[in-house]
Protein backbone atom coordinates (compact mmCIF):
# COMPACT_ATOMS: atom_id res chain seq x y z
CA UNK A 1 0.00 0.00 0.00
CA UNK A 2 1.34 3.36 -1.03
CA UNK A 3 0.55 6.65 0.70
CA UNK A 4 0.12 10.01 -1.00
CA UNK A 5 0.09 13.26 0.97
CA UNK A 6 -2.02 16.11 -0.33
CA UNK A 7 -3.03 19.65 0.23
CA UNK A 8 -6.40 18.49 -0.96
CA UNK A 9 -8.12 20.33 -3.80
CA UNK A 10 -9.81 17.75 -6.00
CA UNK A 11 -13.02 17.11 -7.87
CA UNK A 12 -14.83 14.41 -5.94
CA UNK A 13 -18.30 13.49 -4.82
CA UNK A 14 -18.92 13.29 -1.13
CA UNK A 15 -21.88 11.31 0.05
CA UNK A 16 -22.41 12.87 3.44
CA UNK A 17 -23.16 16.52 4.16
CA UNK A 18 -23.29 17.57 7.77
CA UNK A 19 -26.08 19.69 9.16
CA UNK A 20 -23.56 22.43 9.95
CA UNK A 21 -22.77 23.25 6.30
CA UNK A 22 -23.51 26.87 5.41
CA UNK A 23 -24.20 28.12 1.90
CA UNK A 24 -23.17 31.65 0.93
CA UNK A 25 -24.06 33.52 -2.26
CA UNK A 26 -20.91 34.91 -3.84
CA UNK A 27 -22.56 36.51 -6.85
CA UNK A 28 -25.90 36.48 -8.68
CA UNK A 29 -26.83 38.51 -11.76
CA UNK A 30 -29.03 38.37 -14.88
CA UNK A 31 -28.72 40.07 -18.26
CA UNK A 32 -31.16 40.11 -21.16
CA UNK A 33 -29.47 39.41 -24.48
CA UNK A 34 -30.31 39.15 -28.18
CA UNK A 35 -28.68 37.62 -31.25
CA UNK A 36 -26.24 40.53 -31.53
CA UNK A 37 -24.98 40.27 -27.95
CA UNK A 38 -21.36 39.25 -27.38
CA UNK A 39 -19.63 38.26 -24.15
CA UNK A 40 -16.19 37.74 -22.68
CA UNK A 41 -15.48 35.74 -19.54
CA UNK A 42 -12.13 36.34 -17.83
CA UNK A 43 -11.61 33.50 -15.38
CA UNK A 44 -8.68 32.95 -13.01
CA UNK A 45 -8.54 30.29 -10.30
CA UNK A 46 -12.23 29.74 -10.98
CA UNK A 47 -14.37 26.66 -11.62
CA UNK A 48 -17.46 27.18 -13.77
CA UNK A 49 -20.22 25.09 -15.33
CA UNK A 50 -21.73 26.53 -18.50
CA UNK A 51 -25.22 25.33 -19.41
CA UNK A 52 -27.94 26.30 -21.87
CA UNK A 53 -30.30 29.15 -21.01
CA UNK A 54 -33.93 28.75 -22.02
CA UNK A 55 -35.23 32.23 -21.23
CA UNK A 56 -33.08 34.48 -23.46
CA UNK A 57 -30.99 35.69 -20.53
CA UNK A 58 -27.45 35.19 -19.32
CA UNK A 59 -27.43 33.98 -15.70
CA UNK A 60 -24.52 34.11 -13.25
CA UNK A 61 -25.08 32.16 -10.02
CA UNK A 62 -22.09 31.56 -7.76
CA UNK A 63 -22.35 29.94 -4.32
CA UNK A 64 -19.94 28.49 -1.80
CA UNK A 65 -20.89 25.89 0.79
CA UNK A 66 -18.73 25.73 3.91
CA UNK A 67 -18.52 22.68 6.14
CA UNK A 68 -16.44 22.96 9.31
CA UNK A 69 -15.36 26.58 8.73
CA UNK A 70 -15.63 29.29 11.35
CA UNK A 71 -17.40 32.56 10.60
CA UNK A 72 -14.03 34.32 10.37
CA UNK A 73 -12.65 31.69 7.98
CA UNK A 74 -15.71 32.03 5.76
CA UNK A 75 -15.35 35.82 5.63
CA UNK A 76 -11.67 35.42 4.76
CA UNK A 77 -12.43 32.96 1.95
CA UNK A 78 -15.19 35.13 0.52
CA UNK A 79 -12.90 38.16 0.69
CA UNK A 80 -10.39 36.43 -1.60
CA UNK A 81 -12.93 36.12 -4.42
CA UNK A 82 -13.72 38.92 -6.84
CA UNK A 83 -16.62 38.57 -9.27
CA UNK A 84 -18.20 41.26 -11.39
CA UNK A 85 -20.30 41.21 -14.55
CA UNK A 86 -21.21 44.30 -16.54
CA UNK A 87 -23.08 45.01 -19.75
CA UNK A 88 -22.29 47.92 -22.03
CA UNK A 89 -23.24 48.52 -25.65
CA UNK A 90 -24.73 44.99 -25.92
CA UNK A 91 -21.50 43.37 -24.70
CA UNK A 92 -21.20 41.45 -21.43
CA UNK A 93 -17.92 41.28 -19.52
CA UNK A 94 -17.40 38.89 -16.62
CA UNK A 95 -14.32 39.04 -14.41
CA UNK A 96 -13.92 36.27 -11.84
CA UNK A 97 -10.76 35.54 -9.90
CA UNK A 98 -9.59 34.19 -6.59
CA UNK A 99 -6.35 34.46 -4.65
CA UNK A 100 -6.17 30.64 -4.55
CA UNK A 101 -7.61 28.02 -6.86
CA UNK A 102 -11.14 26.97 -6.00
CA UNK A 103 -12.23 23.55 -7.22
CA UNK A 104 -15.70 22.04 -7.08
CA UNK A 105 -14.74 20.42 -3.78
CA UNK A 106 -11.71 21.32 -1.64
CA UNK A 107 -10.54 19.71 1.60
CA UNK A 108 -8.40 21.16 4.38
CA UNK A 109 -7.10 19.87 7.70
CA UNK A 110 -5.14 21.94 10.20
CA UNK A 111 -2.06 19.80 10.77
CA UNK A 112 1.63 20.08 9.74
CA UNK A 113 1.34 17.11 7.38
CA UNK A 114 -2.19 17.82 6.17
CA UNK A 115 -4.27 14.92 4.88
CA UNK A 116 -3.11 11.50 3.76
CA UNK A 117 -5.27 9.29 1.59
CA UNK A 118 -4.50 5.63 1.03
CA UNK A 119 -3.87 4.88 -2.61
CA UNK A 120 -5.04 1.48 -3.73
CA UNK A 121 -1.98 0.11 -5.51
CA UNK A 122 -4.05 -2.67 -7.01
CA UNK A 123 -5.56 -0.17 -9.42
CA UNK A 124 -2.98 -0.18 -12.19
CA UNK A 125 -3.15 1.02 -15.73
CA UNK A 126 -3.14 -1.65 -18.39
CA UNK A 127 0.03 -1.26 -20.44
CA UNK A 128 -1.40 -3.10 -23.43
CA UNK A 129 -2.87 -0.93 -26.18
CA UNK A 130 -6.18 -2.07 -27.64
CA UNK A 131 -8.73 -0.46 -29.90
CA UNK A 132 -11.22 1.60 -27.93
CA UNK A 133 -14.67 2.30 -29.30
CA UNK A 134 -15.99 5.82 -29.59
CA UNK A 135 -18.66 4.98 -27.03
CA UNK A 136 -16.06 3.78 -24.53
CA UNK A 137 -14.15 7.06 -24.95
CA UNK A 138 -17.37 9.02 -24.38
CA UNK A 139 -18.17 6.91 -21.33
CA UNK A 140 -14.71 7.63 -19.94
CA UNK A 141 -15.19 11.35 -20.55
CA UNK A 142 -18.57 11.42 -18.83
CA UNK A 143 -17.36 9.34 -15.92
CA UNK A 144 -14.59 11.81 -15.17
CA UNK A 145 -16.13 15.10 -16.27
CA UNK A 146 -19.71 15.22 -15.14
CA UNK A 147 -19.67 14.23 -11.52
CA UNK A 148 -18.87 10.52 -11.32
CA UNK A 149 -15.31 10.95 -10.20
CA UNK A 150 -13.55 7.67 -9.47
CA UNK A 151 -10.54 8.80 -7.49
CA UNK A 152 -8.20 5.90 -6.63
CA UNK A 153 -8.54 6.41 -2.89
CA UNK A 154 -10.00 4.21 -0.21
CA UNK A 155 -11.99 5.74 2.63
CA UNK A 156 -12.20 3.76 5.81
CA UNK A 157 -15.73 4.55 6.96
CA UNK A 158 -16.02 8.30 7.37
CA UNK A 159 -12.34 8.81 8.17
CA UNK A 160 -9.36 10.48 6.57
CA UNK A 161 -5.82 10.07 7.82
CA UNK A 162 -2.94 12.31 8.80
CA UNK A 163 0.73 11.49 9.31
CA UNK A 164 2.28 11.79 12.76
CA UNK A 165 5.86 12.94 13.44
CA UNK A 166 7.05 9.34 13.58
CA UNK A 167 5.73 8.74 10.07
CA UNK A 168 2.82 6.56 11.13
CA UNK A 169 -0.71 7.23 9.94
CA UNK A 170 -3.43 8.35 12.30
CA UNK A 171 -7.16 8.25 11.60
CA UNK A 172 -9.05 11.52 11.79
CA UNK A 173 -12.78 11.96 11.71
CA UNK A 174 -14.45 13.47 8.70
CA UNK A 175 -16.07 16.01 10.99
CA UNK A 176 -12.57 17.39 11.65
CA UNK A 177 -11.93 17.99 7.94
CA UNK A 178 -13.00 21.31 6.49
CA UNK A 179 -14.84 21.00 3.17
CA UNK A 180 -15.47 23.79 0.70
CA UNK A 181 -17.91 23.19 -2.16
CA UNK A 182 -18.03 25.65 -5.05
CA UNK A 183 -20.81 25.96 -7.60
CA UNK A 184 -20.61 28.67 -10.26
CA UNK A 185 -23.27 28.06 -12.92
CA UNK A 186 -23.44 30.26 -16.00
CA UNK A 187 -26.41 29.96 -18.34
CA UNK A 188 -26.07 31.24 -21.90
CA UNK A 189 -28.43 31.21 -24.93
CA UNK A 190 -27.27 29.24 -27.99
CA UNK A 191 -26.82 32.39 -30.09
CA UNK A 192 -24.45 34.19 -27.73
CA UNK A 193 -21.00 34.75 -29.25
CA UNK A 194 -18.61 34.02 -26.39
CA UNK A 195 -14.91 34.50 -25.70
CA UNK A 196 -13.29 32.85 -22.66
CA UNK A 197 -9.89 33.75 -21.26
CA UNK A 198 -8.96 31.24 -18.58
CA UNK A 199 -5.95 30.92 -16.31
CA UNK A 200 -5.87 28.04 -13.83
CA UNK A 201 -9.56 27.70 -14.67
CA UNK A 202 -11.74 24.60 -14.65
CA UNK A 203 -14.43 24.88 -17.32
CA UNK A 204 -17.22 22.39 -17.93
CA UNK A 205 -19.79 22.80 -20.71
CA UNK A 206 -22.57 20.46 -19.65
CA UNK A 207 -24.82 20.83 -22.72
CA UNK A 208 -24.22 20.51 -26.45
CA UNK A 209 -23.02 23.87 -27.71
CA UNK A 210 -23.59 25.54 -31.08
CA UNK A 211 -22.29 28.86 -29.77
CA UNK A 212 -19.41 30.50 -31.57
CA UNK A 213 -16.60 30.12 -29.05
CA UNK A 214 -13.15 31.63 -28.76
CA UNK A 215 -11.27 30.01 -25.88
CA UNK A 216 -7.78 30.67 -24.52
CA UNK A 217 -6.96 28.47 -21.53
CA UNK A 218 -3.66 28.26 -19.69
CA UNK A 219 -3.60 25.52 -17.07
CA UNK A 220 -6.68 23.86 -15.70
CA UNK A 221 -9.11 21.78 -17.72
CA UNK A 222 -11.81 22.07 -20.35
CA UNK A 223 -14.61 19.47 -20.44
CA UNK A 224 -17.38 19.59 -23.04
CA UNK A 225 -20.13 17.60 -24.62
CA UNK A 226 -20.58 18.44 -28.31
CA UNK A 227 -18.92 21.57 -29.68
CA UNK A 228 -20.48 22.37 -33.04
CA UNK A 229 -19.52 25.60 -34.77
CA UNK A 230 -17.25 26.06 -37.78
CA UNK A 231 -15.95 29.36 -36.41
CA UNK A 232 -14.73 28.02 -33.07
CA UNK A 233 -11.13 28.93 -32.22
CA UNK A 234 -9.43 27.26 -29.23
CA UNK A 235 -5.96 27.62 -27.78
CA UNK A 236 -5.30 25.35 -24.79
CA UNK A 237 -1.96 25.07 -22.99
CA UNK A 238 -0.77 22.91 -20.09
CA UNK A 239 -4.27 21.68 -19.40
CA UNK A 240 -6.55 18.67 -19.63
CA UNK A 241 -9.05 18.33 -22.45
CA UNK A 242 -12.17 16.20 -22.67
CA UNK A 243 -14.78 16.56 -25.42
CA UNK A 244 -17.42 14.06 -26.50
CA UNK A 245 -17.52 15.50 -30.04
CA UNK A 246 -15.94 18.40 -31.89
CA UNK A 247 -17.43 19.51 -35.19
CA UNK A 248 -15.93 22.51 -36.95
CA UNK A 249 -13.30 25.01 -35.95
CA UNK A 250 -9.56 25.39 -35.43
CA UNK A 251 -7.86 24.07 -32.30
CA UNK A 252 -4.35 24.63 -30.94
CA UNK A 253 -3.11 22.26 -28.23
CA UNK A 254 0.16 22.64 -26.34
CA UNK A 255 1.14 20.15 -23.64
CA UNK A 256 -2.25 18.51 -23.28
CA UNK A 257 -1.43 15.78 -20.77
CA UNK A 258 -4.78 14.01 -20.82
CA UNK A 259 -6.67 14.52 -24.05
CA UNK A 260 -9.82 12.50 -24.78
CA UNK A 261 -12.01 13.29 -27.79
CA UNK A 262 -14.98 11.16 -28.74
CA UNK A 263 -15.08 12.21 -32.40
CA UNK A 264 -13.69 14.84 -34.76
CA UNK A 265 -15.30 16.27 -37.89
CA UNK A 266 -14.36 19.20 -40.14
CA UNK A 267 -11.61 20.24 -37.72
CA UNK A 268 -8.08 21.56 -38.07
CA UNK A 269 -5.73 20.83 -35.17
CA UNK A 270 -2.27 22.20 -34.49
CA UNK A 271 -0.56 20.49 -31.58
CA UNK A 272 2.71 19.92 -29.79
CA UNK A 273 3.95 18.00 -26.75
CA UNK A 274 0.53 16.46 -26.16
CA UNK A 275 -1.10 13.07 -25.65
CA UNK A 276 -4.50 12.75 -27.28
CA UNK A 277 -6.86 9.81 -27.84
CA UNK A 278 -9.52 10.08 -30.54
CA UNK A 279 -12.45 7.68 -30.57
CA UNK A 280 -13.57 8.30 -34.16
CA UNK A 281 -12.29 10.32 -37.10
CA UNK A 282 -15.07 11.65 -39.28
CA UNK A 283 -15.13 13.84 -42.35
CA UNK A 284 -12.36 16.32 -43.22
CA UNK A 285 -9.91 16.27 -40.32
CA UNK A 286 -6.39 17.66 -40.54
CA UNK A 287 -3.70 17.53 -37.84
CA UNK A 288 -0.32 19.28 -37.82
CA UNK A 289 1.80 18.09 -34.93
CA UNK A 290 5.20 18.32 -33.30
CA UNK A 291 6.38 15.74 -30.77
CA UNK A 292 3.00 14.48 -29.56
CA UNK A 293 1.45 11.05 -29.08
CA UNK A 294 -1.83 10.30 -30.86
CA UNK A 295 -4.21 7.34 -30.77
CA UNK A 296 -6.46 6.98 -33.83
CA UNK A 297 -8.94 4.26 -32.83
CA UNK A 298 -11.81 4.28 -35.33
CA UNK A 299 -12.87 5.75 -38.66
CA UNK A 300 -16.28 6.82 -39.85
CA UNK A 301 -17.54 4.99 -42.94
CA UNK A 302 -17.45 8.34 -44.78
CA UNK A 303 -14.36 10.05 -43.35
CA UNK A 304 -13.42 11.07 -46.94
CA UNK A 305 -9.96 12.47 -46.20
CA UNK A 306 -7.61 12.63 -43.25
CA UNK A 307 -4.28 14.48 -43.33
CA UNK A 308 -1.49 14.26 -40.77
CA UNK A 309 1.60 16.44 -41.00
CA UNK A 310 3.98 15.65 -38.17
CA UNK A 311 7.52 15.73 -36.86
CA UNK A 312 8.88 13.70 -33.94
CA UNK A 313 5.38 12.31 -33.38
CA UNK A 314 4.35 8.92 -32.03
CA UNK A 315 1.25 7.58 -33.77
CA UNK A 316 -0.87 4.61 -32.66
CA UNK A 317 -2.85 3.66 -35.74
CA UNK A 318 -5.87 1.36 -35.91
CA UNK A 319 -7.15 0.92 -39.44
CA UNK A 320 -10.70 1.30 -40.78
CA UNK A 321 -12.70 -1.87 -40.41
CA UNK A 322 -15.13 -3.50 -42.87
CA UNK A 323 -14.64 -0.82 -45.52
CA UNK A 324 -12.34 0.16 -48.37
CA UNK A 325 -9.83 2.99 -48.13
CA UNK A 326 -6.47 4.21 -49.39
CA UNK A 327 -3.44 5.16 -47.35
CA UNK A 328 -0.13 6.78 -48.20
CA UNK A 329 2.71 7.54 -45.82
CA UNK A 330 5.37 9.93 -47.01
CA UNK A 331 8.42 10.90 -45.00
CA UNK A 332 11.91 10.09 -43.85
CA UNK A 333 13.71 9.02 -40.70
CA UNK A 334 10.53 7.31 -39.58
CA UNK A 335 9.84 3.84 -38.22
CA UNK A 336 6.69 1.86 -38.75
CA UNK A 337 6.23 -0.82 -36.12
CA UNK A 338 4.21 -4.00 -36.71
CA UNK A 339 4.15 -5.62 -33.32
CA UNK A 340 7.61 -6.58 -32.02
CA UNK A 341 8.93 -8.45 -35.03
CA UNK A 342 8.54 -6.31 -38.16
CA UNK A 343 9.97 -2.81 -38.43
CA UNK A 344 9.96 -0.72 -41.61
CA UNK A 345 12.40 2.17 -41.42
CA UNK A 346 12.85 5.08 -43.82
CA UNK A 347 16.29 6.63 -43.35
CA UNK A 348 16.98 10.35 -43.77
CA UNK A 349 17.40 11.34 -47.40
CA UNK A 350 19.79 13.88 -48.84
CA UNK A 351 18.52 17.44 -48.76
CA UNK A 352 15.55 16.29 -46.71
CA UNK A 353 13.83 14.62 -49.65
CA UNK A 354 10.75 12.64 -48.62
CA UNK A 355 9.73 9.31 -50.10
CA UNK A 356 6.63 7.19 -50.02
CA UNK A 357 7.21 4.92 -47.10
CA UNK A 358 4.15 2.71 -47.39
CA UNK A 359 0.80 2.65 -49.09
CA UNK A 360 -2.47 0.84 -49.32
CA UNK A 361 -4.44 1.00 -52.54
CA UNK A 362 -8.19 0.70 -52.70
CA UNK A 363 -9.36 -2.83 -53.40
CA UNK A 364 -12.37 -1.64 -55.34
CA UNK A 365 -14.64 -3.82 -53.27
CA UNK A 366 -17.49 -2.67 -51.08
CA UNK A 367 -17.94 0.84 -49.74
CA UNK A 368 -15.05 3.32 -50.14
CA UNK A 369 -14.64 5.46 -47.02
CA UNK A 370 -11.79 7.80 -47.87
CA UNK A 371 -8.06 8.50 -48.04
CA UNK A 372 -5.55 8.57 -45.19
CA UNK A 373 -2.45 10.68 -45.88
CA UNK A 374 0.56 10.90 -43.59
CA UNK A 375 3.49 13.27 -44.09
CA UNK A 376 5.78 12.37 -41.20
CA UNK A 377 9.46 12.77 -40.37
CA UNK A 378 11.45 11.69 -37.31
CA UNK A 379 8.44 9.75 -36.12
CA UNK A 380 7.16 6.33 -35.14
CA UNK A 381 3.96 4.70 -36.39
CA UNK A 382 2.61 1.78 -34.37
CA UNK A 383 0.39 -0.32 -36.64
CA UNK A 384 -2.18 -2.57 -35.04
CA UNK A 385 -3.03 -4.63 -38.14
CA UNK A 386 -1.43 -5.32 -41.51
CA UNK A 387 -3.85 -3.98 -44.09
CA UNK A 388 -1.16 -2.28 -46.18
CA UNK A 389 2.31 -3.02 -47.50
CA UNK A 390 5.55 -1.08 -47.94
CA UNK A 391 5.60 1.12 -51.02
CA UNK A 392 7.85 0.19 -53.93
CA UNK A 393 8.21 3.85 -54.91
Amino acid sequence: MKQLTFKISVLMLITSVTMFAQKKTVYSERFSVDENTTAIFNLENTTVSIVASADGQVHFDYTLEFDGYSAEEMREQLGEIKVKATKFDNHITLISNSVTKISSVSYAYDAPNGLVLDYDSRQKLNDSIVRKSRDSIIEEIRYNAFGNINAPFKYFGDRFKTMKKNGKLKNIKMSDVKILRSQFVIKIPSYLKLKINGKDAQITMRDDSVNELSVVLKRGYFYAKQLKNEYNVFKIENAQLRAEAITGGAYSFNNISKGLIGSLQNVKITSEFSKIQIGELKEKVSITDFNSEYFFYNWNTNFKRFDLFSEYSKIHLFYPENTDFTMKVMGNNTKSMYGKDLVIEMQPARKGVKHYMMERKAKGEGHFSGAINFDIIHGIIYNYNDTFKPSKN
